[in-house]
């Protein structure tokens, strides 16, 4: 509890408690909701950066060094196209959030529709996530086996790194089940619940 959140609060509405509790709920509301948001917005500029960095080095590789056939090694192609693609569907969703929902300031019931607005969001983005961490090992797969065919990989160095991507993807699908099923889904509920409630 921010105690000198309430104490503000406490005083601005001459120490009503019912008015000053509202007050501080809708702040602390609004709070996370801006805390999530900016988290978001590091997110994906994060993400922006490792895989433009990715793709840079990969893309001045293979101009360069003339290294890649795309007639017989395409699935590599795919390995880089997808994570953006993953990206581009997750930005637009959260893009849709902030145009339906800009502001983060208003009453109640309005903090609590923007709230589930951006639950709804994250979950799909989650999804988006799970989808790509089924696509991508068949993706790898294929880019593994097509490396090994033209000489550049062996089969050895293509069992180390399926392990090692396999291992990657694994507990990254295994997190992001366990996030959404155990945090965002049952927040959807309770804010679900909470604007029935208010609309009864």
């Amino acid at each position: 509890m921010n105690t000198e959140a309430f104490a503000r609060l406490w005083r601005t509405h001459n120490n009503d408690l019912s008015q000053t509790a509202q007050a501080y709920l809708l702040e602390d509301m609004m709070t996370t909701l801006k805390q999530r948001r900016d988290r978001q917005n590091l997110f994906f500029l994060l993400m922006t950066a490792i895989l433009g960095t990715i793709t840079f080095v990969a893309g001045y590789d293979m101009i360069k060094n003339d290294s890649l056939d795309p007639a017989r090694e395409w699935a590599v192609l795919l390995m880089l196209a997808a994570p953006w693609a993953a990206l581009l569907l997750m930005r637009r969703r959260f893009n849709r959030h902030l145009n339906a929902f800009p502001n983060t300031e208003g009453t109640l019931p309005d903090t609590l529709r923007v709230m589930a607005d951006e639950n709804r969001a994250a979950r799909t983005q989650a999804l988006i996530l799970l989808v790509m961490m089924v696509i991508f090992p068949v993706i790898t797969g294929f880019a593994l086996w097509q490396l090994m065919l033209v000489g550049k990989m062996e089969l050895a160095h293509v069992q180390q790194a399926a392990l090692l991507f396999g291992g990657a993807l694994g507990a990254s699908a295994l997190w992001q089940v366990i996030r959404y099923v155990r945090v965002l889904k049952p927040e959807g509920a309770r804010l679900k619940a909470l604007l029935q409630d208010y609309q009864s």
